[in-house]
């Protein structure tokens, strides 16, 4: 990985080589990527613990974000034409680049890839853990310097060709570890004998408490809803050759992720059928254990190669992430509407920054699932609302959308203060009156002044302030660096 990750530095040339890939990635290339993005910790930790305490609920997981995938190649692949950056340039053209819903959106979804790539340094730092014995403060340590090294030299590019190649390794591995499973007990009826009724039911439903059909289902509508309003699944997107390219990779993606469902849920039932002594608090342990105590040397190196794999293209495509937000958005945001006279010297010092940040957090933080459930509500659902509602409906207004931002995470505050074991507390009932907010506010303001074609032309005669730069040219030549009010508030 390091290596791919060095030849693609040499490469880059320009801040689209870095940010997007230059927009011109292959459609199979992209696949792979966004393949190897979907599973991460939260699949290969936090979905075999799901599944080891509740059997099939474990694949609700990945198939949430296989079906969030591919929706978000159907409905959204479109904006590839665009060329936009990052996804808050598609917002902003949503709702006439009004700079309060655009600064909002901003910070949040930029704070949102700093917890993601927490996450994904701690599940792999558990991968090393298992795999070395070494103390939890060296795994940390060590995964976010070995993340790093592959993410910060060559950008989005080196990600997505190292993604592809992880992809192919994740998906090998955990394909082993199930033919084992299912070998060992005599295909899928008799893996079926060795555990509870409840885990072979829809999702595992059954063995949830009463409310467990809604927890579920919460958490499988907070998925697709996180995938719809993803900044590294658009990054990919955007950064795809054609329009073509980047829907039918979303799409075939999200078909993999559906079919490695079945290889998770397995994997957790099979480690709860030899060892069901784990506690709720261990649960993501199932994986490790297995690892640890089950699997024969080989088998168990390629499924540390392969969750390692998952884990750090996750990792990769939050790291990308941060970095483009910072030089397209968050730096002009400091200094007034400049840009970094260096943006790919910036990009790569942010990312250095970041790492250091997210390795120290994760050096003190706890469980995957519980972090990321909690998580997710606050940071995505009120921005996929405002997505969903300013692509499909043009009666949308700026108004509306920052409704629908402020009040979907205070109500998920309370509930999850105040209502914990409430049967209406989960993604499903929470997101309505966001929804409704956005409805209501959006009728009772003015229509829109400016269409999605205006505010985006504006978005790409400002994009070449950065590009230009990169190029060794004077910004001046097309726009000047510092932006006047009024193209900053439609930017």
């Amino acid at each position: 990985m390091l290596a791919v990750s060095s030849y693609w530095m040499f490469r880059v040339k320009k801040p689209a080589d870095y940010l997007v890939g230059g927009r011109s990635l292959p459609f199979w290339v992209l696949t792979g990527n966004i393949t190897a993005g979907c599973i991460g910790t939260g699949v290969i930790i936090g979905g075999s613990g799901l599944a080891y305490h509740h059997g099939w609920a474990g694949s609700a997981w990945p198939v949430a974000l296989g079906v969030g995938t591919a929706l978000a190649g159907l409905l959204f692949a479109v904006m590839r034409r665009y060329q936009f950056m990052t996804i808050v340039e598609e917002v902003a053209s949503y709702y006439e680049g009004k700079r309060v819903v655009i600064e909002f959106t901003n910070v949040t979804l930029w704070a949102s890839q700093f917890g993601w790539l927490t996450a994904q340094i701690i599940g792999g730092s558990k991968v090393l853990a298992a795999a070395t014995g070494m103390s939890n403060e060296a795994c940390v340590i060590i995964t976010g310097i070995i993340i790093a090294s592959i993410a910060i030299p060559g950008g989005f590019k080196s990600v997505v060709y190292t993604d592809f190649v992880q992809a192919f390794i994740l998906v090998s591995g955990f394909v082993c570890v199930t033919v084992m499973a299912l070998h060992h007990n005599g295909g899928l009826s008799g893996l079926r004998q060795t555990v509870p009724d409840s885990y072979f039911s829809l999702f595992g439903v059954d063995s949830y408490s009463h409310y467990g059909k809604w927890a579920v289902g919460g958490m499988i509508l907070t998925l697709v809803f996180s995938v719809i309003a993803d900044p590294g699944r658009r990054m990919s997107m955007f950064g795809a050759a054609s329009e073509r390219g980047a829907r039918w990779s979303m799409v075939c993606a999200g078909l993999i992720v559906i079919a490695f469902a079945v290889l998770i849920g397995i994997t957790g039932m099979y480690a709860y059928q030899l060892n069901p002594t784990l506690t709720d608090k261990e649960s993501d342990k199932a994986l490790l254990w297995l690892v640890i105590h089950v699997l024969p040397a080989w088998l168990a190196a390629f499924v540390v190669i392969a969750a390692a794999s998952g884990i750090f293209s996750c990792a990769n495509g939050n790291a990308m992430a941060i970095s483009t937000f910072f030089v397209r958005h968050i730096y002009p945001l400091v200094t007034g509407g400049r840009y970094p006279h260096r943006p790919l010297f910036a990009a790569r010092i942010v990312l250095v920054c970041a790492f250091v940040l997210c390795t120290s957090v994760a050096l003190h933080s706890g469980t995957i699932v519980d972090t990321v459930i909690t998580f997710l509500p606050l940071t995505m659902s009120g921005l996929a609302i405002i997505i969903l509602m300013g692509r499909f409906w043009k009666r949308a207004t700026w108004q509306g959308a920052m409704a629908a931002l402020i009040i979907t995470p205070i109500l998920t505050l309370i509930a999850r203060n105040f209502f914990a074991n409430a049967f209406w507390n989960n993604a499903v009932i929470l997101a309505i009156p966001g929804f409704a907010a956005h409805f209501i506010v959006s009728l009772m303001t003015p229509k829109p002044a400016r269409t999605f074609e205006e505010v985006a032309n504006t978005l790409t005669r400002e994009r070449q302030n950065i590009e230009d730069k990169a190029l060794g040219q004077s910004s001046e030549k097309t726009f000047s660096p510092k932006i006047s009010p009024e193209k900053y508030e439609a930017s």
